[in-house]
């Protein structure tokens, strides 16, 4: 009877395997450890090419078995289920009408958002540029209580509205509205941007040639790519609306003082 251990390399193997490894003399107990992890690998390689019954694996070479995986790859493949499975081949075409539709609609939506973050950002330039500005270069603004503020909202001292007294001072809440939409259309441009690397993740996942998505989950992409382009839509629509605070002139003209036409108001502190 054959034990496990016939044929196993000898100490000799496990010595030259280890040799050079340390400094100095050679470590008996490293050589049995060598020597031990040598007869688990040569077992274990032995497994995988014979199995439970004695036979040789699957790993061999055996025909039978090579044209069974064969036929099984080409049925997986996207031109075989294109060529042959009519149920597959419509849901593919629908999946990618879909994608190129939320494809399309990102991309026009993408295009309204930066046209309408270009606007918003020179409304911001204009009605900064037409408000007083202090030295440090913060800008003056009226808030609805009365109060003067910076473009970021915090208070401005007396001595520091002084400075720009005879200035005509725009008020505060026009251009907070100018910065809130700017904030906005940048959340939803980084937004439509996901989509659009989502929506191309699905596309590259159904033309994938060797593991093409497979119906089921195409009908699940395809349901998704659908719902991108109606949002993207939507949102290209929301770009293009125009800010209320564009449409109305009287919104951007300065706001002089009462009684002045050029002097400031006494501030009122916070």
């Amino acid at each position: 009877m054959k034990t496990d251990f016939e044929n196993v390399p000898d100490l000799g193997e496990a010595y030259e395997a280890v040799k050079g490894q340390l400094f100095g003399p050679i470590d008996p107990a490293l050589v049995k450890l060598k020597h031990k992890e040598i007869i688990i690998e040569a077992k274990e390689k032995r497994e995988q090419e014979i199995d439970p019954r004695g036979r040789l694996g699957v790993t061999r070479d055996d025909p039978a078995e090579r044209d069974r995986k064969d036929r099984d790859h080409q049925t997986r493949t996207l031109a075989w289920l294109l060529a042959n499975d009519r149920a597959y081949r419509e849901a593919h075409e629908r999946a990618m009408l879909s994608f190129t539709n939320a494809g399309n609609a990102i991309d026009r939506a993408i295009e309204a958002g930066e046209k309408a973050h270009k606007t918003v950002r020179q409304q911001i330039d204009d009605y900064l540029a037409s408000t007083a500005q202090l030295k440090d270069g913060r800008y003056v603004m009226i808030a609805p209580d009365g109060t003067y503020r910076d473009e970021t909202g915090k208070p401005i001292s007396p001595e520091d509205v002084a400075e720009v007294e005879g200035q005509p001072v725009k008020e505060f809440r026009p251009y907070e509205g100018l910065t809130e939409r700017r904030a906005q259309i940048e959340q939803d441009l980084a937004e439509l941007r996901g989509w659009s690397v989502e929506v191309g993740d699905m596309k590259n996942r159904a033309m994938d040639q060797e593991n093409p998505t497979r119906e089921e989950p195409l009908a699940d992409d395809k349901e998704r790519g659908d719902d991108l382009a109606e949002r993207a839509q939507e949102k290209q629509r929301g770009f293009e609306q125009s800010s209320p605070l564009y449409d109305s002139d009287r919104h951007l003209t300065t706001r002089e003082p009462q009684g002045s036409a050029a002097t400031m108001a006494m501030p009122q502190l916070p």
